[in-house]
């Protein structure tokens, strides 16, 4: 199918057999993802990092915390239609807001997802189950997609009828996604080596919060002695700030290197970077004081919307597609995003207002999305005066010929 990249791989493949080998190296996956930093990268590992976690976990509970609404096309109309019944519950183990949001976190950390369909006796569909991206391997067979898919048991093919496979970035001639951790591995290993810094930093003591010295010599039980007193007196948190009062010694507390201390502007420069690999607000992410996270956006409803715009769009048409191709012809799933970009009050009676004036929402859509009932006679537009047929340009009355004085009337002469 694809003869160039094929001619590459297949020769690359037999210059790298010829120097490897009988050892199998699946087992050392993590470790053959390297970072300049030192520190094995991995799907599995980059979850450590606070950063990854909080962006992954955003998009993911975000989106599938969203309502699904179910649509079928009737000519120019759209009417609801019933919910399939792989909806509640897709499968046994697994809820469908479980779903989504195991399909979202599997696209932002392998850049690939797998639907496994589950067809009942009659073979129509009666579930899906998300599948692990990295037991399924994916291999091009009579110009024909196969899905080989590993278990504890055994590794079996299955055809493109039986997977449903959802891609992230694609490269033109390649049939996974790109993997987000892979190609940001070196920003995350700097974060996770910051991280393995800090937690030795502290946890190992390497810097002393100060030094006792004494004026005379003292024997090692003496100077121990004099250790275990201070620190009876002046160790934790409730007597940190405890008078001390030392003879023939002095205290000399002791502060971080600045070079050590790098490591926090090192976890802000991570987190602000992880942040826009993700799509997500940087003040999402970071502690408050990134660079750039106050000032390019002002009020919440401005941080959804960029956030919509720019990291959930994508991620949630990708789903919906994914969604709508398990239904029947002119059926279409969508999710409501009001919930998402809900507007301040004074915003939100603006916009219903030009909408019911510009005749293009009714009383019962805006209901919908408020989670109210309908009402009767809501469905009808509200016609504005202006725009009647008969209405004059300027609002005015219309000029009419005044009416002929009725008889027997008479003008009163001007007098002279």
């Amino acid at each position: 199918m694809w003869p160039f990249s094929t001619l590459i791989r297949d020769n690359a493949a037999a210059a790298e057999a010829e120097e490897r080998s009988a050892i199998d190296f699946s087992a050392f996956s993590d470790l053959l993802t390297p970072s300049y930093s030192g520190v094995p990268v991995s799907q599995g590992t980059s979850v450590n990092l606070p950063a990854v976690y909080k962006c992954v976990s955003l998009n993911s509970e975000t989106i599938s915390s969203l309502p699904l609404d179910v649509f079928a096309k009737r000519g120019k109309a759209r009417v609801p239609y019933a919910e399939p019944v792989w909806f509640r519950p897709p499968n046994n183990f697994q809820t469908l807001r479980e779903v989504i949001a195991m399909t979202q976190a599997s696209l932002d950390l392998d850049g690939n997802a797998f639907w496994f369909k589950i067809m009942d006796a009659q073979g129509r569909l009666a579930g899906i189950e998300v599948l692990d991206p990295a037991a399924v391997s994916i291999e091009v067979v009579g110009g024909r997609l196969t899905y080989w898919i590993t278990t504890a048991n055994a590794r079996e093919p299955y055809s493109a009828n039986e997977v449903v496979h959802l891609r992230a970035l694609v490269m033109p001639g390649q049939l996974r996604g790109l993997s987000p951790i892979e190609c940001a591995k070196q920003t995350i290993g700097i974060g996770l080596a910051a991280e393995q810094f800090g937690g030795q930093f502290f946890g190992n003591g390497a810097n002393l919060s100060g030094v006792i010295e004494s004026t005379s010599a003292m024997t090692k039980e003496q100077a121990d002695r004099l250790k275990a007193d201070f620190t009876k007196s002046h160790g934790g948190v409730a007597k940190s700030h405890a008078i001390g009062v030392l003879t023939n010694a002095t205290w000399k507390p002791m502060s971080v290197k600045p070079d050590e201390a790098q490591f926090l502007e090192a976890r802000r420069y991570t987190a602000g970077e992880i942040a826009n690999l993700y799509g997500v607000p940087v003040e999402f992410v970071g502690d408050g004081s990134t660079q750039g996270a106050k000032g390019y956006v002002t009020g919440v409803s401005m941080r959804f919307r960029m956030w919509y715009l720019t990291g959930l769009m994508p991620r949630i048409t990708r789903i919906e597609e994914a969604l709508t191709g398990l239904m029947p012809r002119g059926v279409y799933i969508k999710f409501n995003t009001y919930a998402l970009l809900r507007m301040d009050p004074a915003e939100q009676t603006a916009f219903f207002a030009a909408g019911q004036l510009g005749e293009y929402i009714t009383r019962n859509e805006i209901r919908a999305w408020l989670e109210l009932d309908p009402v009767d006679g809501g469905d009808d537009f509200l016609h504005s005066v202006q725009w009647q047929e008969n209405a004059p340009p300027d609002g005015g009355d219309t000029e009419t010929d005044p009416e002929p004085a009725s008889a027997g009337s008479s003008v009163k002469e001007p007098a002279q």
